[in-house]
């Protein structure tokens, strides 16, 4: 009954969003002050809606009378608000910069941008509260056996080459884009390429961390398991600016990596998959180019 709530829950929030356009058509296009409001509405209603859920089910209130559930629930959906919604950003960027990398740099502080509105916040409060917990959230992970998932990469790579020759792939990606970025700077283009590359698959790590980190690992003392559930369905909300398929499928891989996670106690699981998957989708799309 649990999950078939939430899947009804899940699937109501993703026909409204497509059927409606409504996160491209009324939540993106409002001003740099209310943006990050709005994407805590959103992300809060997917959190708390989904535990609210698995309270009504399994009779289990007592979580929401704990003041670290809800000092950690909101600093990490405040957050992931900012993060996602990057307010004044392109403001800054086109005040300050040469309009000749202005687009480069944009695309580049936006993936770097995580580390002082994501890692930043999460580690100072786990310095602050949760230090005597050794794990770091995931990232610092004892014994911790690697193998499995480069072997569960090397399994996905014919599938990412097969997609690559996909029309929808080559609209898609490489997510870097050319510009005239490496002329200004006067360096070659791969040096400008490399920079983005780089802090693309640093936004990765910084996912991991939010959410299988943090909301997972970080939560399990307080939520158990549940962690996950509530975990794989605002990572879906996150992905609700993509083509419908990517945010379906972001329901199943959240809540395998939040099982990972919790089972391991790390993080560093799905940052490999992640960001191989990532970087090997670049490749081949450059490749295909």
């Amino acid at each position: 009954m649990l999950y078939g709530a939430v899947f009804l829950f899940l699937a109501t929030a993703l026909y409204f969003n497509y059927k409606f356009d409504f996160l491209d058509s009324v939540v993106n296009v409002q001003s740099d002050r209310t943006k990050p409001f709005c994407y805590l509405l959103i992300f809060s209603c997917g959190y708390y809606f989904t535990l609210l859920l698995y309270s009504f089910f399994t009779k289990q209130w007592d979580f929401w009378k704990v003041k670290p559930f809800w000092m950690k629930s909101m600093l990490v959906l405040v957050a992931l608000s900012i993060d996602s919604s990057v307010p004044f950003l392109s403001r800054t960027i086109n005040a300050l910069a040469n309009p000749e990398i202005q687009f480069w740099l944009y695309k580049v502080s936006l993936n770097l941008l995580s580390f002082f509105t994501v890692m930043l916040p999460l580690l100072v409060y786990y310095f602050l509260n949760d230090r005597n917990e050794k794990h770091v959230y995931g990232l610092n992970a004892k014994q911790f056996d690697t193998k499995p998932y480069f072997i569960m990469l090397l399994i996905m790579m014919p599938l990412i080459i097969g997609a690559s020759f996909h029309v929808s792939f080559q609209n898609q990606y490489p997510m870097y884009k050319s510009s005239s970025a490496h002329v200004f700077l006067n360096v070659p283009e791969w040096v400008t390429m490399l920079c983005y590359e780089f802090a693309y698959g640093f936004d990765f790590i910084s996912v991991e961390f939010l959410f299988r980190g943090f909301m997972v690992i970080g939560m399990m003392n307080i939520l158990g398991r549940k962690a996950v559930m509530a975990m794989a369905v605002t990572y879906c909300f996150l992905h609700l600016g993509k083509p419908v398929g990517e945010a379906m499928s972001s329901i199943f891989g959240g809540y395998i990596l939040g099982v990972i996670a919790y089972e391991t106690k790390s993080v560093w699981g799905g940052i490999i998959v992640h960001v191989g998957i990532a970087w090997m989708m670049e490749l081949f799309a450059f490749i295909g180019k």
